[in-house]
């Protein structure tokens, strides 16, 4: 008996998911419940609207607006531990020696307590009590930050046990929903800034006034310049290149050209757009001064160009390079087989490209992404990289700086991806020898809700 006792844990312990029955470790009877409860989608229009109802107006008394805030509050009280729960469930379905990864069990910790803590939470009946709660919510965030690297880390470790498809799923899934935790959360901490700032503006107008010129309603920037956000992230990516060791290249040299519709502005998240706008101009931009050095011209020999195109629905940013196209040692389908038309480029394969399953190549990619901890460099918005990158030491050397931008690379757009996809847009890669083009498409009316509600 003692025998077979021990022959059947090791057998759990090497191969089968993690047990039902070890609940009490696990806290299942409380992650159950929550993970069994209906989370309610939202789209980038019922954000916008339901900050338009905090806006002062002479009918309602800002009394009546306080009570909306407070029940928004409230909301994501409920709404954030449903999400979390399911995604503990996604640790614990992982295979035992998964799960097990010292990266993933400290992830996991990370979910666990701030669940824990979310459930217990008292109700918000008052501003007061939405301050802290906003306070709270921030504290969480911080914490948070460096969840997708060690996610990353975890599964590179761990990649051995489990199928490509089992890595996408796991990955996409737990960003997905971090994704959607965020915006609510940083929504709602925006809008009590903003309700709070038109308080204090009621005998000054100005603070007022400056609020609604930029056309913020919480997070979402209801006029957002798509011509600023590309100028804003070119200036970034000049700035953090010219903080890698790239033998002196400079990169002032590149040319790059904006056409199209430069005036072209929708409602939209900024840090989203500035995210995916930023990796592909980064990735873009290194290509090219690679090219460069490789051909000995300088830079702007290689123009980069970036179009404009908007329609009534939807807004098309392409980039354009001729950095020497993707090899097929990164993305190795025979032919560059496609289901695109005929009319484009081959399109590189998602699963290739936008695959997380790159993470798995090799013990130096993990060290690479072990820097990623050390530089705050994929902290899930630019905002957050600016400011590691003023607060950190800029006396970075050559190899691990060059070690942590490859791994950007091999994350960065898997993550671009989701966030083009979150509010219903897309991102592909087209490339044929000697260039590539990245295409990202977004909707314009945010009538799309987060992706797979279900799942979320």
């Amino acid at each position: 008996m003692k025998l077979s006792t021990k022959f059947t844990i090791q057998n759990i312990r090497k191969s089968s998911r993690i047990p039902e029955e070890n609940g009490r470790f696990y806290k299942n009877n409380h992650i159950f419940r929550y993970a069994a409860m209906d989370s309610i989608p939202f789209s980038l229009r019922q954000l916008i609207f339901f900050g338009k109802m905090l806006e002062s107006d002479e009918i309602e008394s800002e009394v009546e607006h306080q009570k909306r805030l407070v029940r928004g509050a409230n909301f994501i009280r409920v709404q954030l531990p449903i999400r979390i729960a399911r995604r503990i469930r996604d640790f614990q379905s992982l295979p035992y020696i998964v799960a097990s990864n010292p990266h993933l069990t400290d992830a996991l910790q990370l979910y666990v307590d701030a669940f824990d803590k979310m459930r217990s939470y008292p109700p918000i009946t008052d501003q007061q009590d939405n301050q802290s709660w906003c306070e709270f919510l921030e504290d969480l965030l911080n914490q948070h930050r460096i969840v997708i690297p060690q996610l990353a880390i975890g599964i590179a470790e761990s990649s051995n046990h489990l199928t490509s498809h089992q890595i996408d799923t796991f990955m996409t899934r737990m960003l997905q929903s971090r994704i959607s935790r965020r915006v609510l959360a940083q929504h709602h901490i925006a809008l009590t800034n903003q309700f709070q700032s038109n308080q204090s503006s009621n005998s000054n107008s100005s603070s007022s006034s400056n609020q609604k010129l930029k056309g913020y309603i919480g997070i979402v920037n209801t006029e957002l310049k798509v011509l600023n956000v590309i100028e804003k992230c070119i200036t970034l990516v000049q700035a953090k290149l010219g903080l890698s060791c790239l033998s002196g290249t400079d990169t002032s040299m590149l040319d790059v050209r904006i056409t199209g519709e430069k005036d072209a502005s929708f409602a939209y998240i900024p840090d989203q757009l500035e995210y995916i706008m930023f990796e592909l101009l980064l990735n873009s931009f290194r290509a090219t001064l690679k090219q460069a050095r490789k051909k000995s011209i300088t830079p702007s020999n290689l123009p980069i160009q970036i179009h404009i195109v908007t329609s009534p629905t939807e807004i098309s940013i392409r980039i354009s390079d001729q950095a020497g196209g993707i090899k097929p040692s990164i993305s190795p389908l025979p032919n560059w087989i496609s289901d695109e038309s005929d009319d484009f480029p081959p399109s590189i394969n998602r699963r290739e490209l936008f695959s997380f399953s790159h993470l798995v190549e090799g013990d130096k990619n993990q060290d690479r992404l072990k820097g990623l901890i050390k530089t705050g460099g994929l902290a899930g918005t630019v905002g957050e990289q600016i400011r590691d990158w003023k607060e950190g030491d800029l006396e970075v050397l050559e190899d691990e700086e060059k070690d942590v931008q490859d791994a950007r690379l091999r994350i960065g757009l898997p993550l671009s991806s989701i966030f083009a996809e979150f509010f219903g847009g897309s991102l592909h890669m087209y490339s044929i020898e000697g260039s590539s083009d990245a295409v990202l498409c977004i909707p314009k009316l945010g009538t799309t809700t987060e992706p797979n509600m279900k799942q979320i």
